[in-house]
């Protein structure tokens, strides 16, 4: 019995040392460039009057409605 909890032991261990050694990395990445991203935020938002992400995105959506118009009209 002692040699199957010895096993035991060493194979949560080793799971536990894969796992972190697998996830700390991606964490580190994801806290990197969720950063970057608060940081380029605060900076677009802080151009213009503040509403200039929610105005390329109107645009954005007008674009692609006038495109898609487009199609229905040559089909």
């Amino acid at each position: 019995m002692d040699d199957y909890l010895v096993v035991i032991i060493v194979t949560i261990v080793g799971f536990c040392a894969l796992a972190a050694a697998l996830l700390v990395p991606v964490y580190l990445f994801l806290k990197k460039e969720e950063k970057l991203a608060d940081s380029w935020t605060r900076e677009r938002l802080s151009q213009g009057n503040g509403h200039a992400l929610f105005e390329e995105s109107e645009e954005a959506i007008g674009d692609s409605l006038q495109i898609d118009q487009r199609l229905k009209d040559r089909s």
